[in-house]
């Protein structure tokens, strides 16, 4: 087919489009035209954004004089096209969404005439795209949080799930499709795997697995702190410390006030090293220096993920520290400090200057043997002032000043200075030396005793400083200072404030009578000089204690013994005691020591017998002398009963069923105890009155075996818990039995097994196996207890 002139397809489709604008739009026929792409379903063709498309239209029927165009509902003058009777068109690029018409024109009237026409709308859109859907996400705990999923596409419509269950706006939740899901306050609960869904016209989806996480705010769990040292000093590496915990594990970063937004780990120098680790979050300062590193340093606890796109205000915690850089104290003018010498009533200062900064703590201290004496500001000594300056120009220069009026030799001492700051703790000694006389006066003693072939050492003390030399003698003739002839040696030894020196005699047979004689010691130094004298006796052995008997029984006596009104000369060691009967053949027994202070008391003796005893002192030199006491006569009392037994036990049992009886052993009364007979009885007793008020039952008899003359104990069994017991024992001999002793005494509360088995009362062990052997050992003792003696 051969195109027309342009004037005539000109008119032609004028005539179409005026035939569009006042006639209806035909309806599809049958016997007309058929676009090949229109959807089953529809008039509309979806096509994605810059790609092409091609709409075929074709004829239902096949007469010739018809004729196919496409038209543009924006052009409306011109076809598309017309080439063949299988038209097609190619749609570029074209960002409108237009319909497109395909007409079965009639090409031989006047105008054309429209026979049947087909369209189609074709809708230009994009498909689904991520504009931004993290895969993780981590939301802060309670707070208002967004969990991050938008698209780019045409008309999308966006769906949330959670646990396979869909989300929809209310309550906690809002559905925001240009942001994403919004939740409002987020819970520990919301974590897990969220389905983003994504649709838009055309059928197109997509699905985004989200999964979130609840993160906590981090928490400073240590810190941060200085440590170590105790501060940052100058030259030295100073370690700071800060420890965090948060979910996640938070990272901990150093920064410093002075340029908050860069961490320290990352200045690139060999300044700062930070381990990050929570647990850990040191920081240390390398060569820290004087106020160059002076500022405040800031410990930033940070959530840290792979997944989270910026740090907000809950996602970190930081605290602050001041560091301050301090100079070790250093010690100047130390002339002012050393070697200070004075004269005795003269007044001396010591001056501490120290180049330090603050603050510093300044004092001195006198150290003495045990422990030092600080001396703060106002010292108890009204001779002693204490004042502090510090330099008007530099600050860091600070003095301490200690005056002493009206010396005394006890000023004579080590003084230091104590400097603290808190980069350290530095001292300088000081040294003050009161120059005086020798004084022999105080602690020195005007007689020294020694005896035959026995060293003595005869002891001078000096005090004043400075120490001074030495020098014995024995009546006016010099003992020179390094003899050593078996009779005198001499030692010296000089303290801190005082010197002693000893002249160290040995007297031997045949000097003796030359050796105890008046020596004189002589101390001089370069301010003067002092002696003193002392005679040096022989020693001899103490005089007779003087002895008084305070009580006689029919088997004991007890003394008192006082020092000897002689002792010697030297100290009194102990005392030693013998006794004899007088009836029979003289025997005397002992000696026995008694230390000096303790009382004496015999036992055993026979009654109705004549005694004599003797004590004497004993020191270094030998015993008393028996011509210089006369022995002391006694006699026993005669026999009887023996004394009432004390007892010596607690009124509270620790046991519920038992409860052991303690005594003191009596005086049997001349003659040997054969037993002991013990009496229970359960009472009604009222601790607060302490006086019985009545009667359980009757009384239960023990008889405890008796093997031991010096049985003092005995366990009463099978008793009930929780009671109180009346206890009372008498000792028993052959002449008679002492008077009844009573006490009460509670039994201890039921425990927890119940009560065990029925034990029998029983006393400690036995010296002997049988009453035999009792009645034996009473037999023995009666016999023969007088001559052999025996002491308690």
């Amino acid at each position: 087919m051969k195109l027309h002139h342009s004037s005539q397809l000109a008119v032609l489709a004028l005539a179409a489009a005026l035939h569009l604008l006042v006639a209806p739009r035909p309806a599809q026929s049958a016997a007309g035209v058929v676009i090949s792409n229109k959807p089953a379903d529809g008039d509309t063709i979806y096509v994605d954004r810059d790609r092409s498309i091609s709409l075929s239209c074709r004829p239902v029927s096949t007469e010739t004089s018809l004729t196919l165009f496409w038209y543009h509902p924006r052009n409306y003058y011109t076809p598309v096209s017309n080439q063949d009777m299988n038209k097609q068109v190619y749609i570029k690029r074209d960002t409108s969404d237009p319909e497109y018409y395909c007409r079965y024109m009639n090409q031989l009237v006047n105008p054309p005439e429209v026979v049947s026409e087909d369209y189609i709308n074709v809708r230009i859109i994009q498909r689904i795209e991520i504009n931004y859907a993290p895969t993780e996400q981590w939301i802060p705990f309670n707070k208002t949080s967004t969990i991050f999923c938008s698209f780019k596409g045409s008309d999308i419509s966006v769906a949330w799930f959670f646990n396979s269950q869909p989300i929809r706006t209310g309550g906690r939740y809002t559905i925001n499709p240009l942001q994403g899901l919004i939740i409002s306050p987020s819970l520990p609960s919301d974590q897990g795997t969220y389905v983003c869904q994504a649709r838009s016209t055309g059928s197109d989806f997509m699905d985004v697995n989200i999964v979130v996480r609840v993160f906590h705010k981090p928490e400073i769990t240590y810190g941060p702190v200085i440590k170590y040292p105790a501060a940052c000093i100058n030259g030295m590496d100073c370690y700071l410390k800060c420890m965090a915990t948060g979910t996640p594990v938070p990272r901990v970063i150093w920064y410093r006030a002075q340029d908050r937004n860069r961490p320290l780990h990352l200045y690139g120098t060999n300044k700062y090293f930070v381990d990050t680790r929570a647990n850990v979050g040191e920081l240390r300062i390398a060569m820290a220096e004087f106020l160059k590193d002076d500022d405040t340093y800031i410990c930033r606890a940070v959530v840290t993920s792979d997944v989270i796109r910026e740090i907000t205000a809950d996602m970190y915690t930081e605290a602050e520290i001041d560091v301050v850089v301090h100079l070790i104290p250093q010690f100047r003018n130390y002339q002012a400090m050393m070697n200070r010498e004075v004269r005795l009533g003269d007044t001396v200062e010591l001056v501490c200057e120290v180049y330090a900064t603050s603050p510093l703590d300044l004092q001195f201290q006198k150290y003495g043997t045990y422990a030092p004496y600080v001396m703060g500001p106002q010292p108890d000594d009204s001779r002693i002032s204490i004042r502090r300056s510090q330099d008007p120009v530099d600050g860091r220069v600070h003095r301490l000043h200690l005056e002493i009026k009206r010396t005394v030799y006890l000023d004579s001492w080590n003084y230091t200075c104590m400097a603290v700051n808190p980069a350290w703790n530095s001292t300088l000694n000081g040294t003050v030396m009161v120059l005086m006389q020798p004084n022999l006066t105080s602690n020195n003693v005007s007689m020294m005793y020694g005896w035959l072939r026995n060293v003595t050492n005869i002891t001078c003390i000096s005090y004043g400083l400075p120490h001074p030399q030495w020098r014995w003698y024995r009546q006016f003739a010099e003992i020179p200072p390094y003899t050593d002839n078996g009779t005198y040696r001499i030692f010296t030894w000089d303290y801190e404030i005082y010197s002693q020196s000893w002249l160290q005699v040995y007297p031997d047979y045949g000097i003796e009578r030359w050796v105890f004689d008046r020596y004189i010691c002589n101390a001089s130094n370069r301010i003067g000089s002092g002696r003193h004298e002392m005679m040096f006796y022989k020693a001899s052995v103490p005089g007779p204690p003087r002895v008084t008997v305070v009580s006689t029984t029919a088997s004991s006596v007890q003394l008192d013994v006082q020092p000897p009104a002689e002792d010697g000369g030297m100290h009194l060691w102990y005392y030693e005691l013998t006794y004899s009967a007088l009836s029979g053949q003289l025997t005397w027994y002992g000696p026995v020591q008694f230390a000096l202070n303790s009382d004496i008391t015999i036992h055993g003796l026979m009654p109705s017998t004549d005694y004599s005893i003797r004590v004497r002192a004993r020191n270094a030199v030998g015993v008393t002398a028996d011509n210089m006491q006369l022995p002391l006569q006694i006699r026993t009392k005669d026999r009887g009963s023996p004394d009432p037994v004390i007892f010596l036990s607690s009124n509270r049992s620790t046991y519920p069923y038992s409860q052991t009886l303690r005594w003191k052993v009596p005086v049997n009364g001349g003659d040997p105890l054969v037993g002991y007979e013990i009496r229970v009885r359960p009472v009604f007793y009222d601790p607060a009155r302490r006086a019985i008020t009545g009667y359980k039952g009757g009384w239960i008899l023990y008889r405890p075996p008796f093997y031991n003359p010096y049985l003092s104990e005995y366990r009463v069994t099978d008793l009930e818990a929780s009671t109180w017991y009346e206890a009372e024992i008498k000792a028993l001999s052959r002449v008679g039995e002492s008077q009844t002793q009573r006490t009460v005494f509670l039994t201890a509360a039921p425990d927890a097994l119940g009560r065990p088995d029925r034990v029998l009362s029983r006393a400690p062990p036995a010296l002997a196996p049988s009453w035999c052997g009792a009645l034996l050992t009473a037999a023995l003792l009666a016999a023969r207890l007088p001559l052999t003696g025996g002491f308690l």
